[in-house]
């Protein structure tokens, strides 16, 4: 098997205020927070394929390392696969997501929460990975079945 990620985290001052956003815009599934009534040490949202965990900065799955990215809030940046370009930047923008310099027609960068560019693309990402590299195309899982349920 080959190596693929399949797990972002990023740290921020409001894990479920950050939540809400990304589920909001891009339809993520919470998967569980913590503690479950408020989500103020982290939460935990999916796209069916990465893991996708947004922490309290400093907690205890966040530590502060003393230096480097452990100091600073988020990761640099996301991408997002899009059904629909229009729709996609409609609904960032009436968000609150503000284009960044460098955005393109086919490559859309907006700012998102606590200052992460999220960048939204039709196609392309694939293409790359095709040329250079093993795509890996997902198709949906089975479902597990109980201990002890007949087939």
């Amino acid at each position: 098997m080959a190596n693929r990620i399949k797990h972002i985290a990023l740290q921020t001052d409001n894990p479920a205020k950050t939540a809400e956003w990304y589920k909001t815009v891009f339809g993520l599934d919470e998967l569980r927070r913590s503690p479950a009534d408020t989500g103020s040490e982290g939460v935990w949202l999916t796209d069916g394929y990465i893991y996708f965990a947004i922490l309290k900065m400093g907690s205890e799955d966040a530590p502060n390392l003393g230096e480097g990215s452990s100091t600073v809030k988020g990761v640099h940046h996301i991408g997002f696969y899009v059904d629909d370009m229009d729709e996609a930047v409609a609904t960032v923008e009436g968000n609150g997501g503000t284009e960044c310099v460098g955005s393109s027609k086919a490559n859309r960068k907006y700012q998102g929460p606590d200052g992460l560019m999220i960048d939204l693309r039709f196609r392309g990402w694939d293409e790359q990975i095709r040329a250079r590299s093993t795509l890996y195309e997902l198709t949906e899982a089975a479902p597990v079945k109980a201990a002890g349920t007949a087939d």
